[in-house]
C-alpha cells in the first residue's frame, strides 16, 4: 500500500510525524530515506513527540549511530546510517539487538542498508520540492500496514483540512 503527501512547511511534517505515532505498535520499523536536509530528523522528532518523548531529546545520532528514547508511550530506537555509507551492515551497529518486537525503530538513511531490513517495515521517502516543501512517499505491505495507513490517512486529512481552512 502506498500514500503520498505534499508537506507544506515544518507544520505539515510535524503533523505526519504525529499521525504516524498514532498507528505505531511495538516492533514497528520505519525506514527513512531522502537527501541531506530533506526532513528525516524533523519527522523523527515529531513522531517521538507523538510517542510522549520531548522533541529536544531527539537529535540526529550521526556520530553515535543509535540513540535510545525509552521514556515514551513506546520505547523508540533512533538510528542514523549516514556515516556508515552504502552497504551498511546492522550487525556491526548493534541495531539487531533492538529487533525484538518491543521497540519502535526509526532508521535514517535506510537506503544505505546492505539488505532490506524487514518486509514488515514502513518505508518513507522524503523528496525536496523547494526550500519549504517536501513530498513524502510512504509504502508498506497492505496486510501489515493497510488498516494503519487508512488511520494515518484520516489523521492527515483532518490536519490538511484544518490547515487549509484556518
Amino acid at each position: 500500500m502506498r500514500l503520498r503527501y505534499t508537506l507544506t512547511g515544518l507544520q505539515a511534517t510535524e503533523a505526519l510525524g504525529n499521525c504516524l505515532s498514532r498507528v505505531l505498535e511495538p516492533g514497528s520499523v520505519i525506514l527513512l530515506s531522502g537527501d541531506l536536509g530533506a526532513g528525516k530528523t524533523s519527522l523523527t522528532k515529531a513522531t517521538a513527540a507523538g510517542l510522549g518523548i520531548e522533541k529536544k531529546e531527539v537529535t540526529s545520532p550521526s556520530f553515535a549511530i543509535i540513540h535510545e528514547h525509552l521514556h515514551g508511550h513506546l520505547p523508540l530506537i533512533h538510528a542514523d546510517l549516514y556515516r556508515l555509507g552504502l552497504h551498511a551492515d546492522i550487525t556491526e551497529t548493534g541495531l539487531e539487538d533492538y529487533l525484538d518486537g518491543k521497540n519502535v525503530i526509526i532508521i535514517e538513511w535506510a537506503e544505505y542498508l546492505k539488505e532490506p531490513l524487514l518486509e514488515t517495515s514502513i518505508k518513507i521517502e522524503l523528496d525536496f520540492i523547494d526550500e519549504q516543501n517536501r513530498e513524502a512517499h510512504l509504502s508498506g505491505k497492505t496486510e501489515i500496514w493497510g488498516e494503519r495507513f487508512l488511520k494515518l490517512d484520516d489523521c492527515m486529512k483532518t490536519f490538511l483540512n484544518s490547515y487549509i481552512f484556518s
